[in-house]
């Protein structure tokens, strides 16, 4: 439980420093720490002001366990009594010498468990990657190999000198005191986000050992004045003091700091102290306890460790610089070198030695936008594994980036179409959800004489053909695609150019088709249809254009632009009473300022909302909850809302239920002279329990108008009535009489 004023558990293991010092207090810290400085360099400082010193720091750990309560009090626990055991040391170092060297041992063996503690945590590799484990492994084991050879070097020395007659006793654990600070260095080298709790007690820990490292060399241990020493352990026992009492301590040894390692570069850097130790030691051994020979051995291992240890960081990197860092696949240079081994020098142009494929994930983005890129980023790693368990060992799958894969398949393997299929014939399922994952492909036939930029770009030239026609399918490469890509792509350009406002691009404008009352035949609105006035290709219909700007995200700029213009053009037609209609895309369900920007358009322009009529289509992949909340306030305000081309698709039913549609709107594939009369009745029975109107598209003939009125449609639209004429023109629509032919 979290006591008032501390943040959560959580939030401070996700924090590098949750307790912020004021500087109220950072200006006490610094004038204490100045006493205590002062204090332990005075000359006259004695023994009973270090003890004070040392005890307060040993004593500090259970007033922090306590206040603090922290995840782990065992390491705190541990420091106190370390701490104790060198008080010992200093109480007892000329009273009684075997207790002194026994508490001095103690503490050091203390010490060493506590390292053991920190380094024995390490982040495990993901399971896939089980080269990159093995490398930990590896990395982990040549590490504790040169820890092992210094300690086992320090042990010997210590052994050697305590057996030299008229050593002092502190010349024994000198070794191990370099052996630390070595231990130290390597430690903070290794570790990404230590805390500041841990931080004040490795320098902590540093300076003890520093010190007695000093008093090894003088053969004194603090018998009274002796102010370069005292400084030195009054300093460590400050720091000491300082790391157990931050409030940071609750979090120091929590797995969460302990595991969270440097790049390998840098941990590579922190063995760097291990191989001076042996040299250390040898210019620390001056009695020579021990042969110059041991040293230099110990040195070579150390020595011999460390350039393997390098050398296997390097090819690590060099492995990593070939691999896709989220899904563990080759990137663009482990492709190069797959496409290599693929495709030799040494080939015969004309054989054809296997497939290129590049795949990308349809609406990928809306993952992404929808359930955020840490689900989009699980959702690529489970495609990763997919696609290689379909390949298997028959070729490679690489990631060139983002949801863009590159599949290289030797002869013999299986269809792209056939690898897609079972890679993604059951449902993705990622954190309680299930992502049906549909995927486009274009590949492209290797031979001897192929050039790998060049199949990548005949390979996306055939992806772009899957992508404007039937998604979710695999197609060939083929010469006379390249034409039709490149003249998309060019009109993409001009699209993008188009909504920019750049007037070479050419423009946009309206045609508007009048729609009629049946069986009347009389004018009660019209439909907006956007035209496109190409500089060089002339005038485009909206099925030329409008998918390009789906592709590329302008089309809810474009939908923008037919809005504001129509309900301007509306305000100054021959009829006051006429509705205007008005299409939505895919971009524009999905805005989340539909509403908003409807609204605008109407206070600006003085438009009527029942004057208004917006229609949509039923959208493939259309997420469930587009576009419904503004949709409803919308009709609340007055706008009508139509379904159009209704009778072609499957969902069409559930949007009667989603939208609050006023208009259905029958295709023409359901209106045309050959359609079944019982469904045009079922169809205008289900419109009249809903309590909605009827449209049917496509009228042409007499016939034709005649019997949908007869089956109760109530409003017509198509050729017979009128084509797409510019507003300057409707006044010129009039009632047209059954019988009458359609002008044009």
């Amino acid at each position: 439980m979290t006591r008032r004023g501390e943040p959560p558990v959580k939030d401070r293991q996700n924090r590098s420093d949750p307790y912020p010092m004021s500087p109220a207090t950072r200006l006490r810290a610094l004038v204490l720490a100045a006493a205590v400085l002062a204090l332990g360099a005075w000359p006259t400082t004695r023994v009973a002001t270090v003890l004070t010193i040392t005890a307060l720091a040993a004593l500090a750990p259970l007033v922090a366990v306590r206040r603090y309560r922290p995840d782990r009090p065992e390491p705190w626990l541990a420091i106190s009594a370390m701490l104790a055991c060198w008080w010992s040391a200093i109480a007892f170092g000329h009273s009684a010498p075997t207790v002194a060297v026994t508490t001095q041992a103690l503490g050091i063996a203390v010490a060493t468990g506590l390292f053991a503690v920190l380094f024995a945590r390490q982040r495990r590799a993901a399971p896939r990657d089980r080269r990159r484990s093995r490398r930990e492994v590896w990395g982990r084991r040549s590490d504790q190999a040169m820890v092992a050879v210094v300690i086992a070097l320090a042990l010997a020395q210590a052994v050697a000198g305590a057996l030299v007659p008229g050593a002092p006793w502190s010349v024994a654990f000198a070794p191990f005191d370099l052996v630390l600070i070595c231990l130290l260095l390597r430690f903070t080298a290794s570790r990404a986000d230590l805390g500041p709790s841990m931080r004040l007690l490795v320098v902590g820990g540093i300076g003890a050992a520093v010190y007695d490292c000093l008093a090894a060399d003088s053969g004194v241990r603090i018998p009274g004045p002796q102010a370069t020493q005292n400084v030195v352990w009054v300093a460590a026992m400050l720091f000491f003091l300082a790391g157990t009492l931050h409030p940071g301590m609750a979090t120091a040894f929590s797995p969460a700091r302990l595991t969270r390692l440097r790049s390998e570069s840098a941990r590579l850097l922190g063995t760097a102290p291990l191989v001076l130790v042996p040299v250390a030691l040898a210019l620390l051994d001056s009695a020579a306890a021990l042969p110059l020979t041991v040293h230099l051995a110990a040195a070579a291992a150390v020595a011999a460790l460390a350039i393997a240890r390098g050398a296997q960081t390097i090819r690590a990197s060099e492995g990593l610089a070939r691999r896709d860092p989220l899904t563990g696949l080759a990137n663009r240079r482990g492709l190069r070198a797959a496409f290599e081994d693929l495709v030799p020098p040494t080939t015969d142009p004309a054989h054809r030695v296997g497939r290129l494929a590049v795949l990308d994930l349809d609406d990928f983005k809306h993952v992404n936008d929808t359930y955020g890129h840490e689900t989009g980023d699980a959702l690529l790693v489970a495609v990763a594994g997919r696609l290689t368990d379909a390949v298997g060992a028959s070729g490679t799958v690489t990631r060139s980036g983002g949801d863009e894969f590159v599949l290289l398949l030797r002869p013999g393997a299986r269809d792209v179409g056939a690898v897609l299929a079972t890679a993604f014939a059951a449902p993705v399922p990622l954190a309680g959800l299930s992502f049906g994952v549909r995927c486009s492909a274009g590949w492209v036939d290797l031979t001897g004489a192929s050039e790998l930029p060049l199949a990548l770009a005949d390979a996306d030239v055939a992806l772009y053909a899957s992508k404007d026609g039937a998604r979710g399918r695999a197609t060939g490469f083929s010469p006379e695609q390249r034409e039709q890509v490149l003249g998309s792509l060019a009109l993409g350009a001009d699209l993008r150019r188009l909504v920019a406002g750049d007037p070479a691009a050419g423009e946009l404008m309206l045609h508007y088709q009048p729609l009629v009352a049946l069986p009347s035949r009389t004018v009660r609105g019209c439909e907006a249809l956007v035209r496109w006035r190409h500089p060089e290709r002339g005038l485009l219909s909206p099925d030329t254009f409008l998918p390009v700007a789906e592709a590329q995200g302008t089309a809810a700029a474009i939908d923008t632009w037919v809005l504001r213009e129509a309900c301007r053009s509306a305000t100054t037609w021959p009829d006051p009473d006429w509705t205007v209609s008005v299409n939505l895309g895919r971009s524009s369900m999905v805005c989340p300022d539909l509403a908003a920007t409807v609204r605008a358009t109407l206070a600006e322009t003085g438009l009527p909302a029942a004057r208004l009529h917006l229609e949509i289509t039923e959208h493939d992949q259309l997420p469930a909850d587009a576009g419904v909340l503004a949709l409803h306030e919308l009709a609340a305000d007055g706008v009508g809302l139509a379904l159009d081309d209704f009778g072609t698709g499957y969902t069409s039913v559930a949007y009667l239920q989603r939208y609050p549609i006023t208009v259905l709107k029958l295709d023409r594939s359901v209106t045309g002279c050959d359609a079944s009369p019982a469904l045009l009745s079922g169809l205008v029975g289900l419109a009249d329990a809903l309590g909605t109107t009827v449209l049917a598209e496509g009228i042409e003939t007499d016939e034709q108008c005649t019997r949908l009125a007869r089956l109760g449609v109530d409003a017509g639209q198509g050729w017979l009535f009128g084509r797409p004429v510019p507003a300057d023109r409707l006044g010129d629509l009039r009632p047209l009489p059954a019988g009458a032919a359609p002008e044009g």
